[in-house]
């Protein structure tokens, strides 16, 4: 009975589609191949120029572009009616079928800014039913490729990442042309608002539709791909070209060129059209979600009704001197997903207050990775690039969690908390004393820690380290530092990369931010690194053994780590120290030495400082000139 109803429903759909044609009619299911294709043609579209209903417009052939790429051809038209001739081809075009002597004969595709006519280029329908029988294989844009585990930690990214990521969703075959799509979003602020209209094109305000845009999707129809949906919204609008029962054909062009996707599909109301000198726009509401997008090629989008594309719920809140919680949710594509997520809470941070400016931000985040658990991480920030910086530190984890090279990850909610302050709140660490510097394993040493407040005086405070009892006599250097400062000497030391995801979880899980103080504690010892596990202070002949084997997973080391301390701070730290101890675990530590191994007379040398404030700053501290002391 239901499909009864859609039959009929689709019959009366397609007879208003022939009253739109003008009377010429519509030959259903037949195509007009490009092989027949000659210049002076002349034929009709199909496109929404207001409302939910596609309206007629007219088609001259230009010719083929033949062999624009390999197995490639376009064909050029000039298109007029409803206003093109003055605005040109409208980016919400894209998909709109074109018909010859009533056949189809393939999509509207792509045209150039800045054009004087309205010619366009389109698909020919041939290509995009490859697309449909699942046939077409070229087609993947690149993407870039994952973070790399030591970026991540450094939360060293670049600061246009964010940018060059939201431009590689624009995916064009051809070279200078703009693709025909109307991206719309709506509850973003003015920063990130313009970083999507730079790098994507045009983004018009995406509103939501009251009109009845639940009807079955049509040849010439405003479809959408929804990828962020809920308080924020971000969507791509064009046409639809062809449908076959519950299978629709769309845009003529890549959406995002990834291949396999899942993405929401959703029809849309076209509520005008602006015209504009650079490229001309419709401005669309987004309506309700019919099915969901499958296969992203170069010619095009294919989708079904009825399926369903889930999406990752992502819950923003964001506190400081106005407060708001925002309900998201992003659409799952791992290479995309990223991105989206970076853009959402840079959206609502600004959207409340300020993304960019002078300012303090301390974020607190949890990912519900499924059966591997939640991840939890915390980091702070402070300066004119506060907003920016958290909102990569964000994209960094859950583009590493997603697209990592050890295992398949599903992220089934991100929870993220963002606190502003009003001013920057960071100290640097410039310098650090211990008490003493002759010491046994089991004593206990004071560090005294310098540090400069930001606009402030110096300030001192102190930690007590307890050395541990398993180490050898010689050189002891204790590198102290802010969270991130250490958490990169700690991977540059150990040198093991993860080789399961478990282990790169295991890591995660225990990185440090810049609240925290943290105390490593190092000593010269030849172990070996080997399947992403740390064997420090391994026998000659062990290390001799796996030498022979020429093992490559086997990477040598000179320093061990023999301890990890913490302490809170209550504002971020940033900057990193060394202070080199010597062990003695026999014989007097100074001429004054009392008989149970302490001495009261020993005064504290001039502390190793280490460079501060950077990635290199902890790695250069890890990395001192141990050879004498192994």
């Amino acid at each position: 009975m239901h499909r009864f109803l859609c039959t009929i429903v689709g019959c009366v759909l397609f007879a208003s589609l022939a009253a739109a044609a003008g009377g010429d009619g519509v030959e259903e299911g037949a195509i007009f191949p490009l092989a027949e294709v000659q210049a002076g043609q002349r034929g009709f579209g199909l496109s929404v120029f207001a409302g939910t209903e596609p309206e007629r417009f007219e088609v001259e052939v230009l010719g083929v572009w033949r062999q624009v790429q390999p197995d490639t051809s376009f064909i050029l038209a000039r298109l007029a009616g409803h206003g093109l001739e003055e605005s040109g081809v409208i980016a919400g075009m894209s998909g709109s079928p074109v018909y010859l002597e009533g056949r189809l004969a393939g999509a509207v595709a792509f045209s150039w800014p800045f054009a004087l006519h309205p010619i366009a280029v389109i698909t020919p329908i041939e290509a995009m039913h490859r697309l449909a029988k699942g046939t077409d294989a070229a087609g993947a844009t690149p993407m870039a490729p994952p973070v790399e585990l030591d970026q991540l930690v450094a939360a060293d990214l670049p600061r246009d990442l964010l940018e060059r990521r939201l431009a590689s969703l624009v995916a064009s075959p051809l070279e200078q042309t703009g693709t025909g799509v109307i991206w719309s979003a709506a509850g973003f602020g003015p920063q990130s608002r313009e970083m999507l209209a730079t790098n994507l094109g045009s983004v018009a305000p995406a509103g939501r539709s009251e009109a009845d845009t639940s009807l079955p999707l049509v040849p010439g129809a405003s479809v959408s791909g929804v990828l962020v949906e809920g308080d924020l919204r971000l969507a791509a609008t064009g046409t639809v070209t062809e449908r076959d029962g519950d299978q629709i054909l769309a845009f003529g062009h890549p959406f995002l060129g990834t291949g396999q996707i899942e993405i929401p599909m959703a029809t849309a109301e076209v509520i005008t059209v602006i015209s504009n000198q650079f490229n001309s726009f419709k401005i669309a509401n987004l309506g309700t979600v019919v099915g969901a997008f499958d296969l992203d090629r170069m010619t095009g989008v294919r989708g079904h009704l009825g399926r369903d594309a889930p999406m990752t719920p992502l819950r923003l809140e964001v506190r400081g001197d106005r407060s708001q919680e925002f309900e998201v949710r992003v659409a799952r594509v791992p290479m995309l997903t990223p991105t989206l997520v970076a853009i959402s809470v840079l959206g609502a941070l600004e959207s409340v207050t300020q993304a960019g400016g002078t300012q303090g931000l301390d974020l607190r985040a949890r990912f519900d990775l499924a059966d591997h658990g939640a991840l939890e991480i915390g980091q702070s920030f402070d300066g004119e690039t506060a907003g920016i910086d958290a909102a990569l530190y964000l994209f960094a984890f859950t583009d590493y969690l997603l697209n990592n090279y050890l295992a398949e990850v599903d992220l089934r909610a991100l929870e993220v908390e963002l606190e502003q302050h009003p001013r920057p709140r960071v100290a640097t660490l410039v310098e650090a004393h211990a008490s003493k510097t002759l010491v046994r394993p089991g004593d206990t040493v004071a560090l005294n820690l310098d540090l400069l407040a930001y606009r402030g005086e110096r300030e001192r405070t102190s930690m007590v380290v307890t050395i541990p009892t398993g180490i050898p006599d010689g050189r002891y250097s204790l590198l102290v530092g802010d969270g991130v400062s250490i958490d990169v000497a700690r991977l540059t030391i150990e040198q093991s990369a993860p080789v399961t995801f478990a282990q790169a979880l295991k890591f995660l899980r225990s990185l440090h931010s810049r609240r925290q103080l943290v105390v490593l504690g190092v000593f010269g010892g030849r172990g070996l690194a080997v399947a992403g596990e740390v064997l420090p202070q391994l026998p000659a002949s062990v290390r001799s053994l796996w030498g022979a084997a020429a093992s490559s997973s086997a990477v040598p080391l000179q320093l061990a780590i023999a301890q990890q301390q913490e302490m809170e701070m209550s504002i971020p730290v940033v900057g990193a120290v060394r202070v080199d101890l010597e062990v003695r675990r026999e014989g007097p530590l100074a001429p004054e030495a009392t008989g149970d191994g302490e001495s009261d007379d020993v005064a504290p040398s001039p502390t190793v400082l280490a460079p501060t404030g950077s990635q290199g700053s902890a790695a250069n501290a890890g990395g001192t000139d141990e050879e004498g002391s192994q």
